[in-house]
């Protein structure tokens, strides 16, 4: 639990360069909350569209109000984040700088929040992709609850260590400064906190390259296995740059100004949050110019394992007659040889219902 000490007077200038870091925390967060309102904003449109029309649905309601995942068959389309519970928890932490003596432990334990539910959506975006191998799914399971149970013990340590330094305090070295807000000494080694998660992150981030050079011929003609990919590795980028700021932030504790705002200004969940938002958003607006329900279109695996594209009117597809891939670009060129020979016993042909582009 956090404690109150008074302030030694041989360390005034120490506490003033913290006090200013404290300041630039605080400035960080405004902006973070602002940046997030102004992608609300400008993306209300869409979720009204995709999300706040139609059947309510699992998806929808866990899209709005929790942030969890659901059951599907493919990585990150049925995967959530919450898209208001973030704007929350960063009105909480500008509340924080203007309220005397508010919980340092609940806001760290936010943040911990925080980075499970986008370590949950990486690992079930892992667990889809890698459908056929056991090893690799229960790998990145055992990972995610090592990474999560490590993060709870790093909380645990440094908010013990964390003490609170009262307004007295400040007063008694800074006459006559008017000064709001909770104000606690950093605690040590905080960057403990998330070098779980940046070890997590950056295997997943690895799998996913992997699980995508593996198919190269395949993403070629798949288009939603195509924006999943392109969407996945933007969110990746996102998730890794801000885990790492943050992490390496924590560690500088001889530079107030950068340490401070990375503990405390929930920069990460500010850029994650946005990123989930995005690709979410995504992967509705392809299934819309499609003319089809996302959840049909996503839960169907074998639509990825065949070429196809739009066609020239709304909602139709077309499907390439000798697209069918095996699951690995990496196989032996017999079994290569094997599948291109019986992709006439996979299809059947007629010319019944068949598009015929020339004829348009």
């Amino acid at each position: 639990m956090a404690t109150v000490h008074p302030l030694a007077h041989d360390n005034t200038v120490e506490f003033g360069q913290s006090l200013e870091g404290a300041e630039v925390a605080r400035i960080m967060s405004i902006a973070c909350f602002s940046l997030a309102v102004y992608e609300y904003m400008i993306t209300l449109d869409e979720e009204i569209k995709y999300f706040w029309s139609g059947k309510w649905t699992t998806s929808r309601v866990l899209f709005l109000l929790v942030g969890s995942f659901i059951e599907g068959q493919v990585c990150v389309d049925r995967t959530v984040q919450n898209r208001y519970l973030p704007m929350v928890i960063m009105i909480l932490a500008i509340t924080a700088f203007s309220i005397p003596n508010p919980s340092p432990e609940a806001a760290f334990l936010l943040s911990i929040v925080a980075i499970t539910v986008i370590q949950g959506i990486l690992v079930t975006r892992i667990w889809y992709l890698f459908q056929g191998s056991k090893a690799i799914q229960v790998g990145v399971i055992v990972g995610f609850v090592v990474s999560l149970a490590l993060s709870l013990v790093f909380l645990y340590l440094s908010a013990n260590t964390v003490v609170i330094i009262t307004s007295t305090d400040i007063l008694q070295l800074f006459p006559g400064l008017r000064n709001e807000g909770c104000k606690a000494v950093r605690p040590p080694d905080f960057w403990r906190i998330y070098l779980p998660s940046l070890v997590l992150h950056t295997i997943l981030y690895i799998l996913t390259a992997v699980r995508a050079l593996r198919n190269r011929r395949l993403l070629k003609d798949a288009p939603v296995l195509k924006r999943l990919l392109r969407d996945g590795g933007f969110f990746y980028f996102v998730v890794f740059f801000s885990v790492t700021f943050t992490a390496i932030g924590s560690f500088l504790k001889q530079y107030p100004k950068l340490n401070i705002p990375a503990i405390y200004s929930h920069f990460m969940l500010t850029t994650t949050s946005i990123g989930v938002s995005r690709v979410m958003l995504s992967i509705h607006s392809l299934a819309d110019k499609l003319g089809s329900d996302s959840a049909w279109l996503l839960s169907n695996v074998e639509l990825s394992r065949v070429g196809w594209r739009r066609g020239a009117h709304e909602g139709e597809i077309i499907v390439e007659r000798h697209t069918v891939y095996a699951d690995d670009d990496l196989e032996s060129d017999v079994r290569s040889v094997s599948t291109k020979s019986s992709i006439g016993s996979l299809l059947k042909e007629t010319r019944v219902g068949v598009y015929d582009e020339l004829s348009w």
